[in-house]
């Protein structure tokens, strides 16, 4: 529980994050402006923007992966996703993306946005199970 949280926090020092709450047949895509760290009461993590929010309890959170994944078309993406068992998704914290410019338009390869996915990667997988996924 202690790394989720550390990872947790260090992932919400980011106002250009994107965080995903669910997994399932539906989701929550939510810019991260304002975004707060972590606050943490009887097991559950409160993280918080300027205008959203979500309760997650860390008990649940038995996998972690660090994910650079294909999608639309040859664009890759590149996130953290908290997920209980391997099949259930309960947040995914998106990267900015090397790929796309400012506008979300597709643009040449952006090597520096790449690199915080990169170095937190190469702190985090490994230790308590994290693990590096591509798909």
């Amino acid at each position: 529980m202690e790394i989720t949280l550390d990872l947790l926090k260090e992932l919400t020092q980011s106002e250009e994050m994107m965080w995903v709450i669910g997994g399932g047949q539906a989701v929550s895509e939510n810019h991260a402006h304002g975004i707060k760290e972590p606050e943490v009461s009887k097991g559950w993590a409160t993280i918080e923007a300027n205008n959203w929010h979500f309760h997650l309890s860390l008990e649940l959170v038995d996998g972690i992966q660090f994910v650079e994944a294909k999608s639309h078309g040859d664009i890759k993406s590149y996130y953290v996703r908290f997920s209980k068992g391997w099949e259930d998704t309960l947040v995914r914290c998106y990267f900015p993306n090397p790929y796309l410019d400012e506008s979300e338009k597709p643009t040449e390869f952006q090597p520096a946005k790449l690199k915080t996915f990169e170095e937190m990667r190469d702190r985090y997988v490994g230790r308590e199970g994290i693990v590096f996924v591509e798909r």
